[in-house]
C-alpha cells in the first residue's frame, strides 16, 4: 500500500470525518447484514486509518474486528481512540497474518491505494477461510481510457489509483472468489464533489490543501476519468 500524505491531513479527515470515505458507515451497514457476520466470526479491515471501522463494528453490531495500515500516524489516533483495540502496521500486499485466520475483510476505500493490487487481492484471498467474504467500497474510473495520464501524478490519494472495475472483478475471479455483488454508489461521491468546492471553493483548492505541490495539475488529469464510487462482495470459493 502507498502511503497517505493526503488522508494524514487535517483538511481530509475535516472534510470525510474519521471514516475517511465517502459516504460513512451506510455502506459498512449493508455490507455487514450481506454477509451476515455474526459475533462467533473475526473480521479485518484493511487501511484501517483512524480505526473507525473497527469501533463501530465492535460496539455497533457485536463484531469482532481488528484493523491494519501502514500509516503509523493514523495508527496512533486508532490506539488512542480504540484502547481496547487491536491495530497493526501492515499493508494490503503483505498482511501480517496467518492462512485461513478470518471470517471476513473489509476494504473500504483503500484498494485504490495499495501499490500492487493484484498481490493484495492473492493476500486478502490468503487470510481468509474459505467461504469468507471480502466486501469492497472504492472509487473507480468510469472512463478507464483516460487513466494513463492520471497515472504520471505522484499525488498520494485513492482517487490517483482510479482503476477499471471490470478489470478488478476479472482480476478477483481469477484468484478464486465467486463475486456476489457489485453496486454502483457513485452518488456518494458527488455529494462530496459538491460538499468540497462549497468548503474549499474548487477541487483544485483541495487537493493543494491535502497534498501541497505533487497535487498540482491532478484535477486536470482526473476529470476525464470520470470517478464513480462501488460496493462489491465476493467470496472465497477455493
Amino acid at each position: 500500500m502507498s502511503g497517505n500524505c493526503a488522508y494524514e491531513s487535517p483538511e481530509m479527515t475535516e472534510l470525510l470525518g474519521e471514516t475517511l470515505r465517502p459516504g460513512g458507515f451506510d455502506l459498512t451497514d449493508k455490507g455487514v447484514k450481506f454477509c451476515e457476520w455474526t459475533a462467533a466470526d473475526l473480521l479485518l479491515d484493511l487501511g484501517c486509518g483512524q480505526g473507525a471501522t473497527v469501533s463501530y463494528l465492535n460496539h455497533s453490531h457485536g463484531l469482532k474486528a481488528m484493523g491494519i495500515d501502514p500509516s503509523r500516524k493514523l495508527l496512533d489516533i486508532a490506539r488512542k481512540n480504540n484502547p481496547d483495540g487491536v491495530f497493526e502496521v501492515g499493508s494490503g500486499e503483505a498482511i501480517p497474518y496467518k492462512d485461513a485466520v478470518f471470517e471476513g475483510v473489509l476494504s473500504e476505500c483503500t484498494l485504490s491505494l495499495m501499490s500492487d493490487r493484484v498481490a493484495a487481492l492473492k493476500e486478502v484471498h490468503r487470510v481468509l477461510k474459505k467461504g469468507g467474504s471480502f466486501y469492497i467500497t472504492d472509487v473507480y474510473a468510469r472512463n478507464p481510457e483516460s487513466l494513463d495520464q492520471l497515472r504520471s501524478h505522484q499525488f498520494e490519494s485513492c482517487m490517483r489509483g482510479l482503476y477499471d472495475l471490470k478489470e478488478l472483478a476479472a482480476d478477483v475471479k481469477k484468484l478464486g472468489f465467486e463475486v456476489l455483488l457489485i453496486e454502483d454508489h457513485s452518488e456518494l461521491l458527488k455529494q462530496l464533489l459538491v460538499k468540497t468546492i462549497f468548503e474549499f471553493g474548487s477541487m483544485n483548492a483541495f487537493w493543494k490543501k491535502t497534498g501541497g505541490a505533487c497535487a498540482a495539475g491532478f484535477q486536470e488529469a482526473l476529470k476525464p476519468c470520470k470517478p464513480g464510487y462501488y460496493m462489491m462482495i465476493a467470496r472465497k470459493a477455493e
